[in-house]
Parts: structure tokens; C-alpha cells; sequence
């Protein structure tokens, strides 16, 4: 009787096809991470117009827009104002606006620690909870931990307040040396929220609303990160402002936005308050820019509660110009 041969792959027909197996698998990757990419940026997007829409709210119940830092002593930010309008009331009623730390005081620990998902960019790669630091200031120091019953600098004490950051800021100012790159010799106009009480109006905003930005990707915190690198953040960097204080989104989240000269996050320093400059304008910094992790550009809310997307080749004249409610320059997104 024949026996009839073997049928089955040679060794050289098996690397074959594995060849071209992994070269399938490696043109799908890139599509794969493009399209969750595309969700997470198409989820930020609803995240800013949600949250533009509940400052609208606000101003039709109230008429005026709440102050960008909601109350200095105690402190507290605007985010607490507009939580009714996002369908937080159940939160609004869990925080105590008159406890003496404000967001920091042991009595808020509950609702600094709640998690709302519409203050996260899903791009973010920041997890969860960030420890409460001491009011600190830029070029000086971070401030130690905050405590249920003081301070410490130790970072493993279990007793450090926490709370999840927010990844959308308002601006309360405007930076005066980014400004004075652009607009020589002019006064620095104001941005559409006022830094503190009574809360500015729409009428005020005469740069146009769809002009002016209102709310802004400001994210990564309370690590540092330099164009979507993050830093080592040494007891030696101390440009970033307030990481743990601000950061929580429960506390200020406003910003004094500014523009940058184009640092690599080698070159970048980390030893003094880090100057306006001119060369970035968006994604250079996540201390006092416009700052997301979405490859190209970040996500803002703009006053007529529009989202746009700014990209990172913005001129800085332009973002300067749109960050302002009564400059008078003639700019769009």
C-alpha cells in the first residue's frame, strides 16, 4: 500500500504567515488607539459643554456669572456654585461652604473624595486621588500635605486630605508679561469671570461671547507636566502652581493663563517661576497654560457655551486675545 505524504505548513511558510500576521496586527493598532482617542477627545468635548452650559444656567437664575475664585476665606471654588446646574445638587447640599478650611476642612473630606466624571478628561493620565497641599505660590514652594489636623512633609501620612482634581479651569486673570508680547504698551484686559465677587454679567463680555473663552482644559494635576511629558517634580521645581491646594476640584481651579518661550521638557527650568514667553501657546505647560493630553491641541469652552478645539500651532496674539471679555482685539477661535 502508498502512504500518502504528510500535508501541513513547512517551517519557512509558518514564519510567513506569522510575518504577516504581525504586520496586520501592527497597521491595526495605530486605527485602534486613533479611534479610542477620538472617543476620549468626543467625551472631553461634552465634559466642557456641559460644564459651559451649567455657568449659562447659573447666569439665567442669578444674573451674573459666578466669581472665577468663589470665596477667599473660606476657600472654595466656582465649581461649587454651578454643581445644581450639572445635576450635583445632592453635593452642593453635602458641602459645607461655611466650614473655616473651606474645600480643605475635614468636614468636606466627603465630598472632595465624591468622583464626578464630568470634571475628568478620560485622556488624562493622572488616577486617582490627589493629596491636599498647603496654600503654596509659583517660583517659591509647594507647601506641605494638609492634614485632618494641621500639616505635614511627610507624603506617608495616612491622616493628608485628598480629593480628585479637575481637569477644567477657569482663567482669572490674564498673564501682564504674555500679554505685553503681543499687545505692547496696552492695558490688560480682564477675562470673562471676575477673579473674586460680585460675579461679572454677559453684557460685559463685549469682545463677544463666541470670542471669549470661558472654561479650559487645565490638566495633569497635581503632577507637572511639560508638552505632555511628566517631570520629576524635585523639591527643587517649583513652578508648579499650587498642585494639591488649587488643584482639587473643589478648591479655586482658576488660573492666571499665560504663554511660553519653546522649552523642551529638557531645557525646561525647574529652579525659579518659569517667565512668559513667546514660541507655545497650547500644550507647553500644565501650570498656567492651556494644557490637554489630546495629541495636537486642548479643549475649551467658549462663553456662548460652544466648544472649540485650540490647536498648538495657535499664535499666542490669538490666544491672548480670545482669553480676554473686553480687550477690544479682533480674533476667532
Amino acid at each position: 500500500m502508498r502512504r500518502s505524504p504528510l500535508k501541513g505548513f513547512t517551517l519557512v511558510e509558518l514564519l510567513v504567515v506569522i510575518a504577516i500576521i504581525g504586520i496586520l496586527i501592527a497597521l491595526l493598532l495605530p486605527a485602534v488607539q486613533q479611534a479610542r482617542e477620538a472617543a476620549r477627545r468626543s467625551s472631553c468635548i461634552n465634559n466642557a459643554k456641559q460644564i459651559a452650559l451649567a455657568y449659562h444656567n447659573f447666569h439665567d437664575t442669578y444674573l451674573e456669572f459666578p466669581p472665577a475664585r468663589g470665596s477667599s476665606s473660606p476657600k472654595y471654588g466656582s465649581t461649587v456654585f454651578v454643581l445644581p446646574f450639572l445635576e450635583q445638587g445632592n453635593l452642593t447640599d453635602l458641602f459645607d461652604r461655611t466650614a473655616p478650611a473651606g474645600f480643605a476642612d475635614p468636614v468636606n473630606q466627603k465630598a472632595a473624595n465624591t468622583y464626578v466624571s464630568i470634571i475628568r478628561c478620560p485622556s488624562n493620565p493622572v488616577e486617582g486621588l490627589i493629596k491636599m497641599r498647603a496654600s503654596s505660590h509659583t517660583g517659591s514652594s509647594y507647601g506641605n500635605y494638609l492634614t485632618t489636623s494641621g500639616d505635614t512633609s511627610d507624603p506617608n501620612d495616612p491622616n493628608i486630605m485628598t480629593g480628585w482634581a479637575s481637569d477644567y479651569w477657569v482663567n482669572h486673570m490674564i498673564s501682564s508679561s504674555s500679554y505685553a508680547f503681543y499687545f505692547p504698551g496696552a492695558d490688560r484686559p480682564s477675562p470673562i469671570l471676575n477673579r473674586y465677587a460680585p460675579g461679572s454679567k454677559m453684557r460685559d463680555t463685549i469682545d463677544g461671547l463666541s470670542n471669549t473663552t470661558m472654561i479650559m482644559e487645565h490638566a495633569g494635576y497635581d503632577k507637572h507636566y511639560v508638552k505632555g511629558v511628566g517631570m520629576p517634580m524635585p523639591d527643587s521645581d517649583v513652578t508648579l502652581d499650587q498642585p494639591g491646594a488649587w488643584g482639587t476640584w473643589l478648591g479655586w481651579c482658576a488660573f492666571q493663563i499665560q504663554t511660553y518661550a519653546n522649552y523642551t521638557p529638557g531645557t525646561y527650568p525647574t529652579n525659579s517661576s518659569t517667565p512668559a514667553g513667546i514660541g507655545c501657546t497650547v500644550n507647553c505647560n500644565n501650570s498656567q497654560g492651556l494644557f490637554g493630553f489630546h495629541p495636537g491641541g486642548a479643549t475649551v469652552g467658549m462663553g456662548d457655551a460652544s466648544v472649540q478645539f485650540f490647536n498648538e500651532g495657535m499664535d499666542g496674539k490669538i490666544l491672548m486675545s480670545l482669553v480676554s471679555r473686553d480687550g477690544g482685539e479682533v480674533a476667532q477661535p
